[in-house]
Protein backbone atom coordinates (compact mmCIF):
# COMPACT_ATOMS: atom_id res chain seq x y z
CA UNK A 1 0.00 0.00 0.00
CA UNK A 2 1.62 3.15 -0.85
CA UNK A 3 2.02 5.98 1.80
CA UNK A 4 1.03 9.45 1.63
CA UNK A 5 3.04 12.00 3.56
CA UNK A 6 1.68 15.34 4.12
CA UNK A 7 4.11 18.20 5.08
CA UNK A 8 2.54 21.53 5.93
CA UNK A 9 4.70 24.89 5.03
CA UNK A 10 4.37 27.68 7.17
CA UNK A 11 6.05 30.70 6.91
CA UNK A 12 9.10 31.12 8.74
CA UNK A 13 10.03 34.38 10.45
CA UNK A 14 12.45 36.80 8.52
CA UNK A 15 15.50 39.46 9.59
CA UNK A 16 16.58 42.19 7.46
CA UNK A 17 19.60 43.94 8.58
CA UNK A 18 21.18 47.46 7.51
CA UNK A 19 24.04 49.58 8.32
CA UNK A 20 23.62 53.85 9.05
CA UNK A 21 25.93 56.40 10.15
CA UNK A 22 29.00 58.06 8.39
CA UNK A 23 31.24 59.49 11.94
CA UNK A 24 29.06 56.63 14.06
CA UNK A 25 27.63 53.18 12.47
CA UNK A 26 24.59 51.94 13.63
CA UNK A 27 23.49 48.23 12.82
CA UNK A 28 19.99 47.65 12.45
CA UNK A 29 17.89 44.62 12.69
CA UNK A 30 14.03 43.55 11.58
CA UNK A 31 13.09 40.61 12.81
CA UNK A 32 9.46 39.02 12.11
CA UNK A 33 8.95 36.94 15.79
CA UNK A 34 7.06 34.04 15.96
CA UNK A 35 4.12 36.03 17.99
CA UNK A 36 3.53 38.05 15.30
CA UNK A 37 5.50 41.30 16.39
CA UNK A 38 8.73 43.30 15.07
CA UNK A 39 11.89 43.05 16.62
CA UNK A 40 14.22 45.98 16.32
CA UNK A 41 17.64 45.59 16.95
CA UNK A 42 19.54 48.60 17.34
CA UNK A 43 23.62 48.00 18.29
CA UNK A 44 26.74 51.16 17.58
CA UNK A 45 29.73 49.63 15.91
CA UNK A 46 32.29 48.49 17.97
CA UNK A 47 35.00 51.10 18.79
CA UNK A 48 32.97 53.70 17.46
CA UNK A 49 31.29 56.70 19.29
CA UNK A 50 32.89 56.18 22.32
CA UNK A 51 31.29 58.06 25.18
CA UNK A 52 27.52 58.16 23.02
CA UNK A 53 24.63 56.03 23.77
CA UNK A 54 21.27 55.69 21.81
CA UNK A 55 18.67 57.72 23.33
CA UNK A 56 15.46 58.04 21.16
CA UNK A 57 14.40 56.46 18.13
CA UNK A 58 11.23 58.23 15.73
CA UNK A 59 9.98 56.77 12.81
CA UNK A 60 7.20 55.92 10.49
CA UNK A 61 5.11 53.25 9.96
CA UNK A 62 2.89 52.39 6.86
CA UNK A 63 -0.38 51.87 7.68
CA UNK A 64 -1.98 54.84 10.14
CA UNK A 65 -4.68 53.31 10.70
CA UNK A 66 -3.14 50.22 13.22
CA UNK A 67 -1.12 53.18 15.23
CA UNK A 68 -3.43 53.30 17.81
CA UNK A 69 -3.34 49.83 18.69
CA UNK A 70 0.42 49.70 18.50
CA UNK A 71 2.84 49.24 21.79
CA UNK A 72 6.70 49.27 22.23
CA UNK A 73 8.29 47.15 24.37
CA UNK A 74 12.19 47.07 25.77
CA UNK A 75 14.52 46.67 28.53
CA UNK A 76 15.74 50.76 28.29
CA UNK A 77 12.41 51.65 26.81
CA UNK A 78 11.49 54.72 29.03
CA UNK A 79 8.34 56.24 26.58
CA UNK A 80 6.54 55.63 23.84
CA UNK A 81 4.68 57.72 21.34
CA UNK A 82 2.04 57.25 18.36
CA UNK A 83 0.26 59.39 16.50
CA UNK A 84 0.04 60.38 12.56
CA UNK A 85 2.89 62.50 11.83
CA UNK A 86 2.59 63.96 15.76
CA UNK A 87 5.23 62.66 17.33
CA UNK A 88 8.56 64.90 17.25
CA UNK A 89 11.75 63.79 15.40
CA UNK A 90 14.79 63.68 16.45
CA UNK A 91 16.15 64.14 12.44
CA UNK A 92 17.73 67.64 11.69
CA UNK A 93 14.60 68.52 9.29
CA UNK A 94 12.33 68.42 13.04
CA UNK A 95 9.39 66.69 10.85
CA UNK A 96 7.07 64.68 12.54
CA UNK A 97 6.65 61.19 12.94
CA UNK A 98 4.16 58.24 13.27
CA UNK A 99 5.96 56.14 16.50
CA UNK A 100 8.82 57.16 19.07
CA UNK A 101 10.70 55.62 21.90
CA UNK A 102 12.60 57.29 24.13
CA UNK A 103 15.56 55.15 25.66
CA UNK A 104 18.61 56.72 28.60
CA UNK A 105 20.25 59.96 28.41
CA UNK A 106 22.90 61.79 29.59
CA UNK A 107 24.09 59.88 32.85
CA UNK A 108 24.15 63.71 34.56
CA UNK A 109 20.16 64.04 34.02
CA UNK A 110 19.37 60.07 34.38
CA UNK A 111 19.74 56.53 33.31
CA UNK A 112 22.66 56.48 30.95
CA UNK A 113 21.56 55.43 26.92
CA UNK A 114 22.40 52.32 26.25
CA UNK A 115 24.97 51.68 23.11
CA UNK A 116 22.90 48.58 22.10
CA UNK A 117 18.95 47.72 22.55
CA UNK A 118 16.33 45.50 21.28
CA UNK A 119 12.48 46.96 21.23
CA UNK A 120 9.52 44.97 20.56
CA UNK A 121 6.68 46.33 17.96
CA UNK A 122 3.15 44.60 18.58
CA UNK A 123 -0.23 45.00 17.71
CA UNK A 124 -2.79 44.37 19.91
CA UNK A 125 -5.13 42.25 17.05
CA UNK A 126 -2.95 41.98 13.98
CA UNK A 127 0.35 40.21 13.08
CA UNK A 128 3.07 42.29 12.09
CA UNK A 129 5.50 41.97 9.07
CA UNK A 130 8.87 43.43 7.59
CA UNK A 131 6.54 45.55 4.91
CA UNK A 132 4.92 47.50 7.53
CA UNK A 133 8.06 48.99 7.89
CA UNK A 134 9.75 48.84 4.92
CA UNK A 135 11.18 51.81 3.29
CA UNK A 136 9.10 54.26 5.93
CA UNK A 137 12.03 56.71 7.36
CA UNK A 138 13.59 56.96 10.81
CA UNK A 139 16.01 59.19 13.21
CA UNK A 140 17.94 58.61 15.42
CA UNK A 141 19.40 60.03 18.35
CA UNK A 142 22.85 59.74 20.29
CA UNK A 143 23.57 61.58 23.10
CA UNK A 144 26.70 61.18 25.43
CA UNK A 145 26.70 59.41 28.49
CA UNK A 146 29.16 60.40 30.74
CA UNK A 147 28.23 62.32 33.69
CA UNK A 148 31.01 64.98 33.65
CA UNK A 149 30.32 65.32 29.71
CA UNK A 150 31.06 68.64 27.35
CA UNK A 151 28.20 69.86 26.19
CA UNK A 152 27.61 69.33 22.69
CA UNK A 153 24.90 68.59 20.42
CA UNK A 154 23.40 65.21 19.94
CA UNK A 155 24.49 63.11 17.08
CA UNK A 156 21.30 62.15 14.48
CA UNK A 157 21.60 59.63 12.45
CA UNK A 158 18.40 59.36 9.41
CA UNK A 159 17.37 56.46 7.36
CA UNK A 160 14.96 54.75 6.10
CA UNK A 161 14.11 50.83 7.21
CA UNK A 162 15.54 48.23 4.55
CA UNK A 163 12.53 46.18 2.32
CA UNK A 164 11.80 42.73 2.48
CA UNK A 165 14.48 40.83 1.05
CA UNK A 166 14.22 38.87 -1.72
CA UNK A 167 12.43 36.03 -2.78
CA UNK A 168 14.21 32.52 -2.28
CA UNK A 169 14.77 29.72 -0.12
CA UNK A 170 18.20 28.88 1.27
CA UNK A 171 19.56 25.09 -0.64
CA UNK A 172 19.04 22.90 2.37
CA UNK A 173 16.49 24.75 4.55
CA UNK A 174 13.23 23.40 5.11
CA UNK A 175 10.05 24.61 3.66
CA UNK A 176 8.20 24.37 7.08
CA UNK A 177 11.37 25.51 9.33
CA UNK A 178 11.62 22.02 11.20
CA UNK A 179 14.45 19.29 11.18
CA UNK A 180 12.26 16.57 10.05
CA UNK A 181 10.66 18.77 7.10
CA UNK A 182 14.55 19.54 6.05
CA UNK A 183 14.96 15.82 6.22
CA UNK A 184 11.63 14.89 4.02
CA UNK A 185 12.87 17.89 1.58
CA UNK A 186 15.90 15.89 0.41
CA UNK A 187 14.63 12.44 0.61
CA UNK A 188 10.57 13.26 -0.87
CA UNK A 189 12.08 13.69 -4.89
CA UNK A 190 14.36 11.16 -4.39
CA UNK A 191 11.84 8.67 -3.47
CA UNK A 192 9.84 10.41 -6.66
CA UNK A 193 12.39 9.99 -8.81
CA UNK A 194 12.74 5.75 -7.98
CA UNK A 195 9.17 5.32 -8.16
CA UNK A 196 9.39 6.96 -11.52
CA UNK A 197 12.15 4.64 -12.32
CA UNK A 198 10.50 1.54 -11.11
CA UNK A 199 7.52 2.68 -13.26
CA UNK A 200 9.31 3.24 -16.41
CA UNK A 201 11.35 -0.61 -15.49
CA UNK A 202 7.50 -2.27 -15.42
Amino acid sequence: MPAHIAVQSTPTPESVHAIFGDEVRIRLVLHETADGALSLGLEMAEGEGQGLGIAALAFDFADHDLLGQLSLAGTHLRKQSFGAGKVYGVGRGGRGHDCGARLGRATAIGVAAPRETRLTLAHDRMTLTLDDLANCAFSLQLVPTAANHIRCESFIIEGRFPARPASGRTAGTSADGSVFGGVLDEILPLMSRLTGHRSNAA
